[in-house]
């Protein structure tokens, strides 16, 4: 028996098994491609679901929000002489209820007198005198959700006159 080794077995060998670790490497790095692009499929989801839901929320709150405004109104037009009247009060709470829940999900009245007409957040239905593209008046108050107007403010706009 020749227990010599084949000289060309030995290269067959070796390029074999560097074969296999490329082939490794490259499962491998196959595998930390699929991972990575699972957790940012996980992560995009969340964000649509998130956004979903925000969406969601904010369609509810445009319903509800005229009855606030008008509960609002009743508050402000309350007469002097019902100050201390059980259903005035009753009033003002429902509108502290409603403040309580809109600051929980986040949604503000935007302020409007005095600011630059933006028309993301504002809607013209008025011009007349005053500085130009500043609201000189607000007819119907606008919301915001986060930083996203839910509801614009229907305001005049001042035309420069």
């Amino acid at each position: 028996m020749n227990d010599e080794v084949n000289p060309e077995a030995k290269p067959k060998n070796l390029s074999k098994i560097e074969e296999l670790e490329a082939k490794i490497a490259e499962l491998t790095d196959a595998a930390q491609r699929a991972m990575a692009e699972l957790q940012n499929s996980k992560r995009r989801m969340e964000e649509e679901k998130n956004t979903f839901a925000k969406f969601a929320c904010a369609n509810v709150f445009l319903q509800i929000l005229p009855v606030f405004d008008s509960f609002e109104r009743a508050k402000q037009s309350k007469p002097e002489d019902l100050a201390n009247n059980d259903w005035a009060q009753g009033i003002e709470s429902i509108v502290k209820q409603f403040e309580g829940i809109m600051e929980q999900f986040k949604i503000k009245k935007m302020t409007t007198v005095g600011e630059k007409f933006d028309p993301n957040l504002h809607e013209a239905i008025a011009n007349g005198k005053g500085e130009k593209d500043v609201i000189t008046e607000e007819f119907e108050g606008g919301y915001m959700m986060e930083d996203q107007a839910i509801k614009p403010a229907k305001v005049k706009v001042g035309d420069g006159s």
